[in-house]
């Protein structure tokens, strides 16, 4: 019983499927998006030895079933923060974005899988952190009154005095439903407002990084959403939300293999609002489904 409801609130966040299928080259990419949080145990060999989730009650129980399934056998790349290995085991946070896709050729089932994983030291230096707080962009009223919605990935090359050296979209992911056209259109309007934003904010970095002659680069998600007033940020954690996942764009300024891959497997599961660094010093082996 438990598992068709489930299944049934998944195919009402998908419930335009028929409209997607109208649009072929969209409905192959309609999924849905849930983001998990939580914290990892790993032993000096990087093996999880426990892990706990965030509010995990109010996490839909296959989804529960899939991390306890899956998480126990990952193994992470994990090292202090002066690059030295681990000699003990040490907590490390995690965010775990979760997918669900329709099972093609079955009405009633979709399959949930597990799609980025981002992790870091909560205790680590910190590298690269915002002078005051980081402005958001303005809704383009354009996209109020179209109800589009999304998250942009902006990626940031960043001076030596913390200032904005050049700017790079590495993704749109839209969080509603419509024909691909048009979300290709919005996904432009999110982009140029969250990079407009971005260009006015500043940043303090650690001598320590300054030392360090590669460039320094940072991540930050920025997500534009309706507020609802029927539910709180923590009420709504555990739900499921459309998501239509847009083209990776390389980093121009990183070094990428010539046919465009070696796309960061974090980006999905970054939470909005947060800096990431480019350098990702925390990596799962392997893939997070074990295969």
């Amino acid at each position: 019983m438990t598992r068709r409801i489930l299944l049934f609130t998944l195919l009402v966040l998908c419930a335009f499927t028929a409209l997607a299928a109208r649009y072929d080259k969209m409905s192959k990419q309609v999924e849905a998006s849930m983001l998990v949080t939580g914290e990892l145990v790993v032993a000096p060999d990087g093996a999880v030895k426990s892990y706990t989730l965030d509010r995990a009650e109010a996490l839909p129980p296959d989804t529960r079933e899939l991390l306890a399934k899956l998480v126990p056998h990952w193994e992470l790349d994990v090292k202090k923060a002066d690059g030295s290995p681990l000699q003990a085991p040490a907590a490390v946070k995690m965010s775990v974005q979760l997918l669900a896709r329709p099972i093609a050729g079955v009405d009633d089932q979709l399959r949930v899988t597990i799609g980025d994983t981002a992790f870091w030291d909560p205790k680590a230096p910190v590298d690269v952190e915002a002078k005051g707080e980081l402005t958001p962009p303005e809704y383009p009223p354009f996209a109020v009154r179209s109800g589009m919605s999304g998250i942009v990935y902006v990626v940031l090359r960043l001076n030596r005095d913390g200032s904005i050296a050049e700017t790079h979209v590495e993704r749109v992911d839209m969080t509603v439903l419509s024909n691909e056209k048009t979300l290709r259109k919005f996904s432009k309007v999110l982009a140029e407002a969250a990079v407009g934003a971005a260009k006015q904010w500043t940043f303090n970095i650690a001598t320590e990084r300054l030392a360090r002659p590669e460039p320094i680069g940072v991540r930050v998600p920025v997500e534009f959403k309706f507020a609802d007033r029927d539910q709180t940020p923590k009420e709504k954690y555990g739900r499921w939300q459309a998501y239509v996942p847009g083209p990776y764009v390389p980093i121009p300024w990183e070094n990428r293999t010539a046919d465009g891959g070696d796309v960061d497997g974090s980006i999905g599961a970054m939470v909005p609002g947060q800096i990431y660094s480019t350098d990702a010093p925390i990596k799962l082996r392997g893939s997070p489904a074990g295969t």
